[in-house]
């Protein structure tokens, strides 16, 4: 299977160009080969799903368990794709509006009022999803309470997750709310799981890690089974694993190396 190299500032453009969504020219460029393979599938939609903590080497040692991730990779591209942040908030919001995170400046999701105080029109602040609402297109996000109330007066139709200490009730609530954002139709729709990032943080060993890995493609495969047909996924890591200490220790060269460069998983695929 071939491997490409991208970065995450990329994801925005790339969606921007396949769907006709005007956008102020970020920091980030389309990926030629997802155009080409999108072009040539004939997708209309788009749906991201930034796994948190999905860094590139860490897919590669759950691919045997996460079956339908690593299918639909096969059907689809496989990018070792360049991360701009190592902690969430300034990750996601290089993933959604294609600036790096000195541009966009969010580094925590109270960043997202604050910076929005200051000019609310700000083109590096404005998410994909944001952009398609602005030409009359319909757009879904589902993440976070505090992170989806920042969308309320700039897109209709956003879903807020409390953060909770049982994260696998949280990703799994997420999934339930995207899936009632998929029955509208959108033509855009933007959700996180976080499932693998808190594990990270907390599990002790690989078999812990493993129960998170295999949670979250249970949920991505029921997302893969309601989507319309022509629909192309940007399903992405926002950094790489938190713990690398705990996690890389056995690692060989080349993994130490993707964790040290930050590099994450993308997998473009259209159903």
């Amino acid at each position: 299977m071939k491997i490409f190299e991208c970065s995450t500032i990329d994801i925005a453009p790339t969606i921007s160009r396949l769907l006709k969504i005007p956008m102020v020219p970020s920091s980030g460029r389309p990926i030629p080969e997802v155009e080409n393979y999108a072009t040539e599938k004939g997708c209309k939609k788009a749906v991201i799903i930034v796994v948190d903590s999905l860094g590139y080497s860490l897919y590669r040692h759950f691919s045997p368990v996460m079956r339908n991730l690593t299918e639909f990779a096969e059907k689809g591209l496989l990018f070792k794709c360049k991360s701009q942040a190592n902690i969430t908030s300034p990750a996601i919001a290089s993933i959604f509006t294609g600036y790096l995170p000195e541009e966009h400046k969010i580094y925590s999701t109270a960043d997202i009022y604050s910076e929005r105080a200051k000019d609310s029109e700000n083109p590096k602040l404005k998410s994909i999803m944001e952009w398609a609402y602005k030409a009359g297109m319909k757009a879904s996000v589902v993440i976070e309470s505090e992170g989806a109330g920042s969308f309320r007066g700039r897109i209709k139709d956003f879903y807020g997750v409390p953060d909770s200490e049982d994260i696998l009730d949280y990703d799994r609530q997420i999934t339930e709310y995207s899936l009632l954002a998929i029955k509208e139709k959108p033509d855009i729709l933007a959700l996180h799981l976080r499932a693998l990032d808190r594990f990270s943080h907390r599990a002790e060993s690989w078999k812990e890690m493993k129960q998170a890995a295999k949670a979250v493609d249970e949920n991505l495969g029921e997302i893969f089974q309601n989507v319309e047909k022509g629909t192309i996924f940007f399903i992405c890591g926002d950094h790489a694993v938190h713990g690398g200490k705990k996690w890389l220790k056995d690692a060989g060269e080349e993994e130490r190396e993707n964790h040290k460069q930050n590099f994450v998983a993308l997998i473009a695929g259209c159903i």
